[in-house]
Order: C-alpha cells, then structure tokens, then sequence
C-alpha cells in the first residue's frame, strides 16, 4: 500500500498533489489555482505571513488573492523546464559558454533547502532528501513515533539514493575540482558524495533505523528498481515499512557536458534548427520551456532536479493504522536486453517488462477495465531514439491485449530528465491524476513525428480528463543505460480500497475509516503547514545514537535496543 508520498521536483512540492496541479494547472478551479500559486511564492522566498497578514520578501503588505493573480504568470514561469541559472551552475562559463546547452527542469526560482535545516556542507541531493523526506512523513498523516511502537526494529526498510552521485561542489565534484582550482579537498566529498547516501541519510538523521538498507541502482529506473525491492520485502515479510525514493541534482557543468558529448542533449543549436523545421519562431533563440519534446520531432533530451519519497505499508499495518492509502503497487518488473551492440542503446529487456506488467494487470483489472481505464506514463525522454523505440514497445503491447487508444503521457516535457528519480515524478503524477481525473498532456509539441508508432496508441497532445478515480491502473515505464529496464503496475485507490474491502471483515474496515479520518486531518494541517513556509525538517543529527557497550542487550532468541519498545526476534 502506498500510505504517504512526498517531495519536491521542477513544478514544486509534492505533497497534496501540487506539483501535479502545477502541470495541469489550466484545468483547475480558482481555489485549487490559488493554492498551488501561494505555494509555490512561499516556496520561491516571494512572500511570507506576518502577524497582520501577507508581505512580499521586500516588507511590503500585500493582499494575498490579488498579488497570486496579479502575478500568476510570473510565478509559474519560475518553475518547470526554463533557462538554466547559468550562475548557479557553471558561474565561471567554462563549460557552459562552449556547448550552449541553456534548458533544464530547475527546482522553482528562489528554493534552497539548505536555509531550512543545519546542511553542514550537504550536497544538493541530499538537502533534498532531507526536504522530500519530511514532506512525505507531513503527509502520512500519522507521527512516526506510532509507527514505530507497532513494528520490531527490524521490520523497516530503506531504499533510496541516486543514479550518478553527488557531482555538485560538495560532493564528487569538489572531489575532482578541489586540487585543479587551487583550494583543498573536503573531508565529506567522498563520503557524501556515493550513491547510496539518500539511504543513510535518512536511517542515520530521519528515522534513527536499524532495518533493513540498500540502493538498487538501475540508470534512468533506479527508483522502479528500488521500488520492486520494497514491494518484495513487504510481500515477504521482511519489512512492514518501506521507504522507497531517490533524490539527484544533475545539473551540473560537467553532466551537462557529458550528455552533449553523446549528442543527446537538446542544446540551444539543433532547438533552433528545429524550430525553424517547423516554423516556430527563432527570433528569440531557442524556446527553452519547449525543448524536451517526447514523441514528437525533438532535438534530444533536457535534465531536471528532483527528489521523491513514498511509503509502504503492508496492508495489516495500513488498516490497522488508518493509514491514508494512495494506491498500491502490485507488479514492478526488471529486465536486461541481452547482448548489445551498444550499451546505451536500448534493446529487448523493456518488451518484456511491460508485457508482464500489463499482462498481471489484465488478471487483476480484467480485461475490460485494462482496454478503457489504464495509462501508461512512458519514459518520454524526447530522445529521437526513444521516441521511436520505446513508442514500438507501447503500440505493440496495445496490439497484443486489444488497447485501440492506449493514452500515453510523458512528463518529462514539463519536469525535464531527473534520472534515479524520474520515475518518482511518473508516480507522483499518476497519484494526482486519480484525485483530479487529469492525465497531463505533452505540451511541448502539437504533432506526432512521422516515425512514431501509434496505431494503437492515443499519445496526449492535451491534457485527458475524466472524472477523479476513473482510471483504475497505470504504467510506469523507464529506460537506461547500460539495458537498465522497469515497468511497474500501479492501482488506484478505489480499486485498492475494493480489495482490501473483500479480504478484511466489515467491522475491521469500519474502524479503519474512522482513524482514517483523522490521518486525513493531520496530512491537510501539514499542507496548511507549508503553505505558509513552515515545512516539516526532521533532521536529527547525533541524537538518540546507539552504542553497543550500554544502549543494545543481546538474548539467545531477542536483541534489545534502546529507545525501540519492541525487540528485534532472532528466531
């Protein structure tokens, strides 16, 4: 059971669905466009509540609905895929200035989360970690001490990190940048800097686990691949709780470079040869909101900062709970291609992913609801290799299990390539198109490219709206390097709660509903929270840290540890 998500990325917070109602912000009604544009000023440092009301960051009084409305265009323009910081990211233009790559899917203008907690030289990811983490523990609704006193040590998991690696200045990158630009190196870049450190950072400073850790690495799937472990140490009993999510921040000079070297990237010279091929104006340069271009014809890919957390519960604890349930996650599948001619081309691995997944899908949801009431978020990169490929694999699943109109959504156009996270963004996306009814649509183009395969395939031009719950499955797909491949099932929650309905007794899901009730109040306190610039930070930095000689007792069948009211069982 997903029972909380949380996070940030380049449309803003997670939580309550808002980075969502950015994306489809034009199907929303004036309240719901009201609270996603205080959102994101407070979130973007412009505003802040005062004892007598609102002020802008200058001190000026303001009245709340009309400076939102007045400034509605401004304040969204700030946020998704738009002109990189070139002085943020590469101030000297070393890099920058010779490649000319300027699009990228940048956290909102003015949001550093390094302000909002003690981040001791933290890399980016990480400060992101700590930010989505607290935003996901605000929406559960429920306070993690509770959880806790209902689980043995043990039976918690963690599975996040990155794809690439801390690469900013404190983390690899001041690794390999210390020396050459004449100062010393740090001591934290290293350690800070591996893979896997959104993991411990979040057992070492969050939650204070013993569980179980790790971090499946997997390219542009690594969070599908950290997600299917966490589905399987619920399924087998190893954990109750799991912490599924990743974090990565790859704009930077160097990665940028990197991805242009393959000629991958959508930079500023074929963007505008592109426009011109299809008479859009070149006045101006390159229409960088309109650079990453999935399915249609594109000039490559565009790289975005996100980080995004959910979590597990076994279905026992989230009733027994009343835990919030989001969805669930029946199927998450991974495959190799096989022998490669190259190692970042794509190969066979994805068919089979998706035909397992659609395949668990069509026992679950039957046949009927497979046809009319899934999605597919696809991979989307706006590669003109992925465009072809992976639109192949799609149509021909479709052909296979009689999908006419399959609706297929990429937002990647609006968020950019965040690469470990990336299909956290797909996930968080699809929990708000359950509560709105809206697949977002690829806005930044208005054709299907003539090599696209389609024929069974409805690709979004415009946003797809039904009512809120009537869709009852969607696909995640993700592809990387390397034959890096993962599609995962995810069900509604309606359809979810229908489950659960016909496994427990009418009396268990009585009482389920009425804390239910109550966890609902406490997610929306926490929204109510951050829309005025208090956001949850748990940060716990050397407290409560466990020593072998006075805080653990070991017994023949049981390990005692401080602070856990249950022990870990050794039989």
């Amino acid at each position: 059971m997903i029972a909380a998500f949380g996070g940030v990325n380049a449309a803003g917070r997670s939580s309550a669905n808002l980075n969502y109602k950015n994306i489809i912000f034009e199907e929303l009604n004036q309240k719901d466009k009201l609270e996603v544009l205080q959102d994101l000023a407070v979130l973007q440092g412009k505003i802040e509540p005062v004892s007598r009301g609102w002020e802008t960051s200058s001190g000026d009084s303001i009245n709340l609905k009309n400076y939102l409305n007045e400034n509605s265009d401004l304040i969204r323009s700030q946020t998704m895929i738009r002109k990189i910081h070139r002085e943020e990211f590469d101030p000297e233009g070393i890099i920058m200035d010779q490649i000319q790559a300027t699009s990228a899917g940048m956290l909102p203008t003015g949001f550093d989360p390094s302000n909002l907690y003690p981040a001791r030289q933290h890399p980016r990811a990480l400060q992101l970690t700590v930010f989505g983490m607290g935003d996901t523990l605000g929406q559960l609704g429920i306070e993690w001490s509770e959880i806790q006193k209902r689980i043995n040590p043990d039976e918690i998991a963690v599975f996040s990190g990155a794809a690439i690696g801390q690469m900013d200045k404190d983390g690899f990158g001041g690794l390999m940048q210390s020396r050459l630009k004449g100062s010393r190196v740090s001591s934290k870049n290293l350690p800070l800097g591996l893979v896997e450190m959104s993991a411990d950072f979040i057992n070492a400073y969050i939650l204070g686990s013993v569980g179980r850790t790790g971090h499946c690495v997997g390219a542009c799937a690594t969070f599908l691949y950290n997600l299917q472990l966490g589905k399987e140490a619920i399924e087998n009993g190893s954990a109750k709780v799991v912490i599924v999510g990743g974090a990565e921040t790859p704009i930077t000079a160097e990665i940028i470079d990197g991805f242009f070297a393959m000629s991958a990237l959508a930079d500023d010279k074929r963007l505008v040869e592109l426009q011109a091929k299809l008479n859009e104006s070149i006045e101006d340069g390159p229409i960088q909101r309109l650079a990453c271009r999935p399915f249609g014809d594109n000039a490559g890919m565009v790289l975005g900062e996100s980080s995004q957390f959910i979590i597990l519960m076994s279905d026992e604890l989230a009733i027994e709970t009343g835990a919030d349930i989001y969805g669930s996650v029946p199927s998450v599948f991974s495959h190799s291609d096989g022998f490669k001619s190259s190692i970042s081309g794509p190969g066979i691995g994805n068919y089979i992913t998706m035909a397992k997944c659609v395949s668990n899908a069509s026992k679950i949801l039957g046949t009927a609801s497979l046809r009319s009431k899934t999605f597919v978020h696809a991979h989307g990169t706006g590669t003109p290799a992925n465009r072809t490929t992976e639109s192949h694999i799609l149509n021909e699943i479709a052909k296979t299990y009689g999908m006419r109109s399959w609706p297929i959504s990429a937002i990647k156009s609006y968020l950019g390539h965040s690469m470990a996270p990336a299909s956290g963004d797909q996930l968080i996306t699809a929990l708000g198109t359950w509560s709105k009814g809206v697949i977002p649509g690829i806005h930044s183009t208005n054709r299907i490219a003539k090599d696209v395969h389609s024929s069974n395939l409805d690709i979004l031009m415009e946003h797809k709206t039904k009512e809120p719950n009537f869709y009852e499955g969607a696909f995640l797909n993700a592809k990387g390097f390397g034959g890096n491949n993962a599609s995962a099932l995810i069900l509604s929650p309606e359809k979810t709660k229908s489950i659960l309905s016909n496994k427990y007794s009418s009396s268990k899901m009585k009482s389920y509903n009425s804390k239910l009730v109550e966890t609902k109040k406490e997610a929306q306190k926490h929204n109510k929270s951050c829309l005025k610039g208090t956001y949850k930070m748990v940060y716990k930095f050397n407290e409560n840290v466990l020593q072998g000689e006075s805080d653990l007792k070991l017994e023949k069948n049981n390990i005692y540890l401080k602070g856990f009211t249950k022990p870990i069982k050794l039989k």
